[in-house]
């Protein structure tokens, strides 16, 4: 499924530095879409493939909760628009 994470960003030089870090070790279950910071990096908003927005939500607190407040939710697909094409993934087919 698609989740959007928003990013309220507290401290913008911690958190880039660790969604940097942390993107490049990321369990199976959980990719990366599109990363779209704002222009002054005190915002940003991420477009994931996950099992559930609940399981964004958890790594993003455990990974950059010392400098955002993170806030994850399913995206409705029949309704959006410009969404990227969706390959399937065996990882999620179950």
């Amino acid at each position: 499924m698609l989740v959007i994470a928003h990013h309220h960003i507290s401290d913008p030089e911690g958190f880039w530095k660790a969604a940097k870090e942390e993107t490049q070790h990321l369990p199976d279950t959980l990719k990366v879409l599109g990363i779209y910071p704002s222009a002054d990096t005190k915002m940003g908003t991420c477009l994931w493939d996950a099992t559930s927005a609940e399981e964004v939500q958890a790594y993003l607190e455990k990974h950059t909760g010392n400098f955002a407040t993170n806030f994850c939710y399913e995206v409705n697909v029949a309704e959006s628009m410009g969404l990227p094409v969706q390959q399937p993934d065996l990882a999620h087919a179950n």
